[in-house]
């Protein structure tokens, strides 16, 4: 699984030096992070309770400002709401991953 690491220049850029990311994958993540989590404990506490919802069934999809998420099968879709980037798929745990990973550099950030 892939190790996101997360670098910030101040609120509210974002960038992602991972290795062996695509450009398309890049501009996904941080359109997703950046418009529909934003920065905060709190704010990624609450999508993740709406994240889990969707793994319940009790969601079709979590719709953020800019971008909607989706369980398919053992992946999930991230899609633009606006065309600015190629759906991008994850595995389940992939996504997972990166939510974590994003929880703790915003809580080493703060």
């Amino acid at each position: 699984m892939t190790r996101w690491i997360f670098i910030s220049d101040g609120y509210p850029h974002l960038d992602i030096s991972t290795p062996g990311i695509d450009a398309n994958t890049k501009d996904a993540v941080t359109d997703f992070l950046t418009t529909d989590i934003g920065r905060g404990i709190r704010n990624i506490a609450s999508y993740r309770e709406r994240w889990k919802k969707a793994c319940d069934g009790e969601l079709n999809s979590v719709l953020g400002n800019g971008t909607e998420q989706e369980l398919e099968g053992d992946r999930v879709r991230l899609e633009s709401l606006y065309e600015q980037w190629e759906t991008v798929y994850f595995t389940v745990p992939e996504f997972e991953e990166l939510l974590d990973d994003y929880a703790a550099f915003v809580k080493d950030a703060d």
